[in-house]
Order: C-alpha cells, then sequence, then structure tokens
C-alpha cells in the first residue's frame, strides 16, 4: 500500500480514511508519505490525552525501538514544563527547533536523543476544525535543519490529514456506541420488539419476540405481520400499520394465532414509525404480552358477571371501623326490597330486628373482629318488614400484605328451607296424628326436667294414661274413627294443662303427662280425678256416641328415683296396676311395697348379656303340621333361656325386657342364624325340606342392616331361601304401614316367605290384609281358645279362613288344644295347625315327622 504512494497524489491517503480503514494503518500511510517528501526525516505521531494529561506515541516509524517507545509512551505533562504550556496555550503554531541540544525544554529526552544522536525537530499539533488538541506531528533529524516553506506546508497538511482520520474515526466509534445502545436496547428489551419494512414484512426481531413466537429468527424475517395474527384482529393490525406509515404512533390490543408452542397469546402493540432524512421507511413495534392480564381480565369479567347473576345475594364492605358498604349485587336488593342507593355506606345492621338471634350476632362480631370466615344463619327484615331467614357466610378480603381491607358477604335466602326444617323437626318430635309432643320429644323433656327438680328440690309428677279397651273399640269401629276418637282425646287433655305441663302421645292410645306446678299429692290426685271426670264424658264422632274409660299410673321423682326413665317404667307399672284394679281409676306407685311383680332389672340386663356371649339361649321347635295328611311341614323356632341359676325360663320372662332395652336384637339375630343352620342340617340328614319360621321383633324388622341379616344368615347355612319364614305380628306392620309393605316385597323378592303373627288382634285386620305382601297368616290363639262351641269365633275364624283363601293365602291356626279345635279347623279348610295338641316345642333332635292325620278323626 505505502509503495503506491507518489510525491503529487494524495488521494491514497483520503481513500483509506473514506473506507473506513483502520487508524493504525492509516496513521502509518501519512508517516510515509510524509517522511518520502522530506529527505531525512524520522516522523513521529505523538497523541495527547486531555483526560490523562499525558502523551501516547502513535506511530514512529521503525526508528523507535520498543523501549524507546515505552520511555516516550505516557509522557506526563505537567503545568510547569513549558512544552505543555505551549500546546495549550500556543496550539495553533507550529515548533522547530533546529538544534534542541541546547533547549532547557528537552533536558528530560536528553539522553534517549543523544543515544539516537537526534539534533533538530520540527513540530507541528494536530488540531481539528473545532480547535481540539489531539497531539503533535513531529519530524526528528540527526544534523541541524532549517525547514524551507514547502515543508512546512507538508507538515500542516499532515498534520490536518490526522486530525481528519482522527475526526472521522471519532465520529464512527460515536455512531457505534449510539448503535450499540440501538443494538442492546432491541435486543435485550424485555418485551418483544420488531421492525417492519413498508410492506409490512419483518426485518428484523429481538431476543423475547422469538421466545414468544418459538420460532427462529429466520422463519420470522420476511414474513409479512398479518400471517401471525388473528383473522379477527386482522383489520385491527392493517389499521394501525396504515396509520403508523403515515407517521402516527399507535397503541392497540390484538390476539395472535398459535405460536410454536400452539398457545394463542394477546399483545399490547407500540407502533412507532421509521424517519430517514425526514422519510417513513419502516416500523418499529414494542409488544409486550398482556395474555394473562388479558385472562386475569376475562375472569374477573366473568367473575363480575356470575356475580351479578348469582341468585345469592353479595355484599362487600370496608374493613374500617363503620365498615361501610361498597357493593352489593341485584340479588341482594331483590332479596331485601332495598336500593343500591339506600344501602351503599350504611352498615349492615341495618338487616336486623329486635328477635334476630343475639348469638348470631355475637358470632359475627367475633369473626369480623379476629378477621376470619364464619357461616351463620339467621333473621333479617327486609325493607317492607317482612322477615326472611338469611345463610350468611361472612369471609376477610387480604391485600398481598395479608392486610384485612374488605369483607365479603354470601347471603342465601333460607326462609323456605328453614320452614321445612322446622316442619321436619317438628314432625320428628310430635305425633302427626294429635300434632302432640311424642315420645322422643318427652324423653328429652324429662332428662332436663328431671336435672333441674333434682336442684331445686322441686317435686315432679308422672302421669301414664291409657284409653281402656280402646283396641275392641277400634276393631268395631274401624281406625278411621279411632284415629278421630285418640284426636279428640288429646284435645281434651290439652284443655286442663297449664303452661309449664307437658302432654304427649307415647303410643297408639297411650298418653303421658309431667307435671311440674304442683307441690302435693292431693293436688296431682285432683287433677287426675279431673282428667278422668273429663274423659268418662261421651265422644260424638261420625254420627257415633263413644263413651270411654281411662287407667292412670302416677309416680313422683322423690320414689328414689336414679334415672328420669324409672319414672316412666314405674308410671307404666302403676298405670298396669290400675287396669287391674278395674279400669277408669289411678294407682300411685309406692317402690316400698312392691305392688307389682318387681325383677331385678339391672341383673336382668347382665344376664341377658351374659347369656348371649356364654351360650345359654337354646332353641326349641313347635311343628306346624298338615291336619289332612299328619306330615310336619314345617316348624318354628322358639328361644329358651337355661339360665345357670334359675334353670330354664320362659320367653315370657325376659323378651319384653330385652324389646324394652333394645337387648332384643342381638337375641334375634342369634335365633335367625341359628335356626337356620339347625334346619340346614335337619334337612341334609333326613333328606327333607323342611321349612322354618322365626319370629322377628319390631326393632329387628326396622334395622337399616335387616335385609342383610337375612342374606347372611341363609348364606352361613346354605338353607333355601323358600324354606325361610319369617314371622312379624300384625300391629307393627301397620305403623309405617308403606314402609313396612316396601321392606316386606323386598323379603319376598329374596324368595323368603312371610307369615303375619297374631292376626286379627291388630288395629285394622282385614281391611289391611290386601295390601300386605305376605305368604300366610296365623289366627291368634284367643280365637282358637273356645272354637267350635263359641259361636261368634267360629264365625270369625270361617271368614278370615276364607277371605285368606280368596287372596292366596295360606291359614295357620296356633294354639290348637283339643281334637275339636283340630277337627273345626280342618273341616274348614285351614291348612296347618300347631299347638300343645300336637307336640309342645321341643329340641330339633326330639321331633317327630308325623302325627295321626285329622282324616281319621273325620272318618
Amino acid at each position: 500500500m505505502i509503495s503506491k504512494i507518489n510525491d503529487h497524489d494524495t488521494q491514497y491517503l483520503f481513500d483509506l480514511i473514506g473506507l473506513h480503514t483502520e487508524l493504525k494503518t492509516i496513521l502509518h500511510a501519512i508517516t510515509k508519505w510524509l517522511e518520502n517528501r522530506i529527505t531525512n526525516a524520522i516522523v513521529s505521531i505523538i497523541l495527547f490525552s486531555e483526560t490523562e494529561q499525558n502523551l501516547h506515541i502513535i506511530n514512529g516509524g521503525a526508528y523507535f525501538t520498543t523501549q524507546d517507545k515505552k520511555i516516550l509512551d505516557h509522557f506526563k505533562i505537567s503545568p510547569d514544563v513549558s512544552i505543555y504550556e505551549k500546546f495549550n496555550f500556543n496550539r495553533l503554531t507550529s515548533i522547530i527547533n533546529e538544534n534542541f541540544k541546547s533547549d532547557p525544554n528537552w533536558v528530560s529526552a536528553q539522553n534517549l536523543l543523544k543515544e539516537k544522536n537526534m539534533t533538530a525537530c520540527w513540530s507541528t499539533p494536530v488540531i481539528n476544525a473545532q480547535g481540539v488538541l489531539y497531539g503533535t506531528f513531529e519530524t526528528y533529524y540527526y544534523q541541524s535543519k532549517k525547514p524551507t516553506d514547502e515543508s512546512i506546508r507538508l507538515l500542516h497538511r499532515a498534520a490536518a490529514l490526522i486530525a481528519l482520520a482522527l475526526d472521522l474515526q471519532n465520529e464512527r466509534q460515536r455512531r457505534l456506541a449510539i448503535n450499540d445502545k440501538h443494538d442492546s436496547f432491541f435486543k435485550h428489551h424485555p418485551d418483544g420488539c420488531f421492525e417492519l419494512d413498508f410492506e409490512g414484512k419483518f426485518v428484523s426481531v429481538n431476543l423475547a419476540s422469538l421466545q414468544l413466537s418459538g420460532f427462529t429468527e429466520e422463519k420470522i424475517r420476511g414474513i409479512h405481520y398479518s400471517h401471525w395474527i388473528h383473522p379477527e384482529y386482522q383489520s385491527t393490525a392493517k389499521s394501525a400499520f396504515d396509520q403508523t406509515l403515515k407517521g402516527k404512533t399507535q397503541h392497540f390490543e390484538l390476539q395472535t394465532y398459535q405460536n410454536a408452542y400452539g398457545k394463542t397469546y394477546w399483545l399490547n402493540l407500540t407502533c412507532l414509525p421509521i424517519m430517514q432524512d425526514k422519510q417513513i421507511t419502516g416500523i418499529f413495534c414494542i409488544a409486550q404480552d398482556i395474555t394473562t392480564r388479558h385472562i386475569t381480565e376475562n375472569h374477573l369479567r366473568l367473575l363480575k358477571r356470575g356475580v351479578s347473576a348469582s341468585p345469592n345475594g353479595m355484599i362487600m364492605t370496608d374493613a374500617d371501623a363503620d365498615m361501610p358498604i361498597v357493593y352489593v349485587n341485584p340479588a341482594f336488593l331483590n332479596i331485601t326490597g332495598y336500593t343500591e342507593a339506600e344501602v351503599l355506606g350504611k352498615n349492615c345492621r341495618f338487616l336486623q330486628g329486635a328477635d334476630t338471634d343475639p348469638s348470631a350476632i355475637r358470632k359475627i362480631r367475633n369473626a369480623l373482629r379476629e378477621k376470619h370466615e364464619i357461616e351463620v344463619t339467621l333473621k333479617n327484615y327486609r325493607k317492607d318488614g317482612s322477615s326472611f331467614w338469611n345463610k350468611l357466610t361472612l369471609a376477610p378480603v387480604l391485600d398481598e400484605l395479608g392486610n384485612c381491607t374488605h369483607f365479603v358477604g354470601i347471603q342465601q335466602d333460607v326462609t323456605k328451607q328453614r320452614i321445612q326444617e322446622e316442619h321436619i323437626a317438628h314432625l320428628h318430635t310430635h305425633d302427626t296424628l294429635t300434632n302432640l309432643p311424642n315420645r322422643q320429644y318427652f324423653e328429652t323433656q324429662l332428662q332436663r326436667s328431671f336435672e333441674h327438680v333434682k336442684n331445686t328440690q322441686h317435686p315432679l309428677f308422672i302421669l301414664y294414661i291409657d284409653l281402656d279397651d280402646f283396641r275392641l273399640l277400634n276393631d268395631s269401629l274401624g281406625y278411621f274413627i279411632g284415629d278421630q276418637l285418640i284426636k279428640a282425646v288429646s284435645i281434651r287433655m290439652q284443655s286442663l294443662m297449664q303452661a309449664n305441663d307437658l302432654l304427649a302421645r307415647f303410643a297408639g292410645d297411650e298418653f303421658i303427662v309431667m307435671l311440674t306446678q304442683f307441690n302435693e299429692k292431693q293436688d296431682v290426685i285432683q287433677f287426675v280425678e279431673s282428667t278422668l271426670s273429663l274423659l268418662s264424658k261421651p265422644f260424638y264422632i261420625a254420627k257415633e256416641k263413644i263413651y270411654i274409660t281411662a287407667s292412670i299410673g302416677i309416680i313422683d321423682n322423690t320414689a328414689n328415683t336414679q334415672h328420669p326413665n324409672d319414672l316412666l317404667h314405674h308410671s307404666e307399672l302403676a298405670m298396669n296396676e290400675a287396669k287391674r284394679r278395674g279400669r277408669n281409676t289411678w294407682h300411685w306407685y309406692e317402690a316400698d311395697k312392691k305392688n307389682l311383680d318387681q325383677i331385678n332389672y339391672l341383673s336382668l340386663r347382665n344376664d341377658l348379656i351374659d347369656a348371649l356371649k356364654e351360650k345359654q339361649f337354646k332353641i326349641y321347635y313347635q311343628p306346624l303340621v298338615d291336619p289332612l295328611t299328619g306330615q310336619v311341614k314345617a316348624v318354628e323356632a322358639l328361644i329358651r333361656w337355661e339360665h345357670p341359676q334359675k334353670g330354664l325360663m320362659s320367653p315370657d320372662t325376659f323378651i319384653p325386657f330385652a324389646e324394652r332395652t333394645g337387648q332384643i336384637v342381638a337375641i334375634g339375630q342369634w335365633i335367625l342364624q341359628q335356626a337356620c343352620l339347625d334346619v340346614a342340617d335337619w334337612n341334609i340328614k333326613n333328606n327333607v325340606a323342611l321349612h322354618v319360621a322365626v319370629n322377628i321383633s319390631p326393632l329387628q324388622f326396622r334395622r337399616s342392616g335387616f335385609l342383610h341379616e337375612l342374606q347372611q344368615a341363609l348364606s352361613a347355612s346354605n338353607l333355601p331361601a323358600n324354606l325361610l319364614k319369617i314371622e312379624v305380628i300384625e300391629s307393627m306392620l301397620i305403623a309405617e304401614a308403606d314402609r313396612s309393605i316396601e321392606i316386606l316385597q323386598t323379603i319376598r323378592s329374596l324368595g323368603i316367605q312371610v307369615a303375619i303373627d297374631d292376626f286379627g288382634t291388630g288395629y285394622s285386620s282385614l281391611s289391611y290384609l290386601r295390601r300386605l305382601p305376605a305368604n300366610q297368616i296365623k289366627l291368634d290363639r284367643s280365637f282358637i281358645r273356645h272354637i267350635p262351641h263359641n259361636s261368634q269365633d267360629a264365625a270369625i275364624v270361617q271368614a278370615i279362613i276364607t277371605l285368606a283363601h280368596q287372596l292366596g293365602l295360606e291359614v295357620v291356626a296356633e294354639g290348637v288344644e283339643t281334637s275339636d279345635q283340630a277337627v273345626f279347623l280342618t273341616q274348614n279348610g285351614c291348612n296347618m295347625l300347631q299347638g300343645y295338641y300336637y307336640a309342645h316345642p321341643t329340641p330339633l333332635e326330639n321331633l317327630k315327622t308325623s302325627y295321626s292325620p285329622c282324616v281319621m278323626l273325620l272318618s
């Protein structure tokens, strides 16, 4: 490159400068250019750093060694140095030293100059057009030398070329710095940045844009922006693009197509025109990903619409002292009847009334004070004064620091539900026929009163009232009149009650009264006499004139009672004694006289538990005989108790107590399981298909697991289901008849047979027979006892057998004790007979399989 320079041409130097050649190369070329024009000149370029106040050799040809350059390089300039003063105060003047060996300004460089044998130096400052001093352009000579005018011109030209090169380099560095800042801003901006050309095609994109789209820059560059925009927003984007090309900055939001990850996203776009020479050449865009914000805003809009559309009232209050309402939804206004203007700014206590539950209000206040969530139901009032039950859920609203700023309440009008619950609760605690409290409610109140009077020593009196011979009245007049009579009795008895008295219906024709207002027994006796007198007056029901009487048992809490249930039990015992004494009377229970056959119930309860554990129960079987063939078709399982001290005990001794205490359920389960096992084994050993009948207690029958117990007993014994027959009493089925029928239908569906025991003694007898899903009825022994000599009983038996057969039912007569009874029943078509005439209950191994048939008697 240096060889191209000639004495008449400096164009090459301008070309080097114009082509942004490296500064070192340009300075080297200028040095050579000058050395070729000034004979014996050693050219050196020394730059001056104004910030560091020192000199720095840039170029010295090959003459200066590296060590020489180190000596001159970074030569510090201080104010007391005269050359420094010349640089600063006489910048436009060249310094000519024809012989600087005697110049005091060069003392510090004498050793170097002496070593190099230098004598003269011409120095010209390098200054740009703005007067900025870059340094000096120097030529050294071995001999004393005076410059010519042409030499001075060449020095100035060289200095000007150097200044021009330095100016252009500084300008380029400034532009590069600006470009670097722009590139850094563009590349590393946290939002997506991209440039579009005049046609709308991508020119460049930054890293954030690549991350957002998931595509490479090569994939994006050159693609039209519309390729990435959702169709719904194409017109918005085009309008913004057109306006930006007109020089108008645009700011808008849009949705994109799916990116490389298969997701669409929302952008907040700012589009700016790119200006060059006052002409728009493209568009610069900043794209902020607002997908999360957009989703949040959509959620908020949905939430707001949901809150507004919610059928439940929504309310929000500030968390400050008075907690003013700041928001209510339409449902709140509909529920309360107020307008928004009437409630905003108020405390929500305006919905409360005088009878709003104070405990509910306290719970709310505690929740507000402690800032925790609560759910409470309380009575509120509408604007028109009507009340409603408000199920309120209240919760604090916390800010990002955990501070409670608001409370939000969800208000649900549960008035209908509350009424239904109260109605259900009332049904649960009250008798549906008389609307009197039922036994469950009475026992609960008795427990409370018993504990109360125990502390106050106030007497408590219990009256157990049973209507005399009501069952006979019910059977003769029908259940409808019987029900009306019960209602009429309850109304009369209520007329005698005072404020703190409690009258309840215990069972079909049994009532019980708790008296707390009396202090003396004589007052109670007078009350009882008034009750008997009132009940003895005639009742007029459905054009019938009906007289009834009652037997009343009385007990007070002074009779050494330890438990309120003892009062009930003893009052019932006293009522039974009143019946034995002729009925239509009362009897006061006296524990010390033992006026009734007493049983040590605590001992009996414990003994029953031990009997199950120690297998003291036995099953005896009584045959059911086909009177025409004498064959035993079935057996009835009857429990016996081999008490270790009292010997063999009849079920009449312990079964009623077991029913009262609930132990009958466990006993009944054992009988069912053991009977199935016994008969299944008997059938296998004797190659027969003997049926077995098992009595089921009301408690066992209505237990939710009863059907499972039946299936389990059959499964454990392998007894075919059609060989098992359960016996249930008629009165048990009539109570909750629909539910009883449903249970019986399920039992029948399992293949198990059903027999109605003690038929004819219940409330409705024949009227319900057609509804009950049974296989068999068993005539109660009370009908058999006096046949065939009692014509009325005989007629009833004949009618029942005939009707049962017409309904497809078998008839079994129990309590058959004479041949006359057997013959009469056989003649009238009774299917099977059971009683002492054939056999007493016996262990299964002693069972006979046949007896003399009645056909022998008939012949």
